[in-house]
């Protein structure tokens, strides 16, 4: 195993909530918090999946503080101290939450490389990232902006894509990014897919903090002079109103140029966007059925029917997705998984906050 590195540190964005995963998924209960894979939640899992390289005391949480009992408790067994956890006053996309972190860590550690990960993603071959994870902190240690691109499988719109080209530097060969597409049609995902030039866009980054709090300078100039001398909590919740809301992509990485990627292929990773795309990594029987609670199945096929209580039978359905929750169900087809972003905005709408 490679040694810990005591300059690098470990970003975790868990202030999402999760819409897509209703009704598991719920405002005081977010998926990242959920045990949807395995006997860890994703948070956990992700803590997990970087701690072989980086320390506990250099793991950071950046949250919601809605979420206090939940993140404690749920940090507890990696050792990472609370003083860790940076609570967003609120949500204001990933370019605020990194850009405090990045303050953090900088003051700290003036070469201090940090990494940005999702909370709520899964990957599933560890090995084959740690690979693709140490390539990227050895491009960010020579001042690259770096985006772990997944190398696609299908021609998927619901994902960003990066378009790469090679390039050569300090003698070996590297690729950057050359332009990046936000959720493309099909037909375009589709020639994405036949061109072999473009990867998916992780979510996940790697750069040195100077070298990301001076592009946050030039080109984000508000949420770099918020936390330029202080960053501690008590300052953040002073200014937190004041910045903008905005994504790190939008807002750095689709302006600088010196962005290069790692392209990673076969990490089994997915950003769980929809109950559909969970169906890709949970093992079925033989007819493709995945069941988790008190279930009865008949003549049923490629199906995912989850009950907390009650006894939930099927019979004769195909390419559903039932999920029985003791104040709501959600029945839809496989295909329809993403438009349960639809019912949570309808019941916001409809100010039925219980069920959020």
């Amino acid at each position: 195993m490679a040694s810990v590195n005591r300059h690098l540190y470990a970003v975790i964005l868990a202030g999402g909530r999760g819409t897509r995963f209703w009704p598991m998924s719920r405002n005081s209960r977010p998926k990242q918090f959920l045990k949807i894979i395995g006997s860890r939640s994703l948070l956990q899992e992700t803590i997990k999946r970087v701690s072989s390289r980086v320390r506990p005391s250099n793991i950071y949480i950046v949250t919601n503080r809605d979420f206090g009992r939940l993140i404690r408790s749920q940090i507890a067994p990696f050792r990472i101290p609370v003083k860790n956890v940076l609570w967003e006053p609120q949500g204001k996309n990933t370019a605020p939450a990194i850009g405090w972190a990045a303050a953090v860590i900088g003051q700290r550690d003036s070469n201090a490389v940090m990494g940005v990960f999702p909370s709520d993603h899964i990957i599933l071959n560890q090995q084959a990232f740690l690979r693709c994870f140490e390539q990227a902190v050895v491009l960010a240690q020579r001042h690259f902006l770096v985006t772990m691109g997944i190398v696609p499988t299908r021609p998927e719109t619901g994902y960003g894509y990066l378009k790469i080209k090679p390039a050569r530097f300090e003698g070996n060969r590297i690729w950057r990014v050359e332009q990046f597409t936000e959720k493309p049609s099909l037909r375009l995902a589709e020639r994405f897919l036949k061109r072999k030039k473009y990867l998916w866009n992780s979510g996940m980054f790697f750069w040195r903090c100077d070298v990301i709090l001076h592009q946050m300078q030039k080109f984000l100039p508000k949420v770099h002079r918020a936390f330029e001398e202080k960053s501690d909590q008590a300052h953040a919740n002073r200014v937190w109103s004041a910045l903008p809301s905005i994504s790190i992509d939008y807002g750095i990485l689709e302006k600088a140029r010196n962005v290069a990627t790692v392209p990673a292929r076969n990490i089994a990773w997915s950003d769980l966007g929809s109950w559909e795309s969970l169906l890709d990594y949970l093992r079925g029987d033989a007819e493709g059925n995945v069941t988790r609670g008190d279930v009865i199945e008949i003549d049923c096929q490629n199906m995912m029917i989850s009950s907390e209580k009650r006894l939930v039978a099927a019979i004769g359905l195909r390419d559903v997705i039932l999920i029985d929750t003791p104040d709501a169900i959600l029945i839809c087809r496989k295909d329809c998984s993403q438009q349960v972003r639809t019912v949570v905005d309808r019941l916001k709408t409809s100010r039925r906050d219980k069920l959020l």
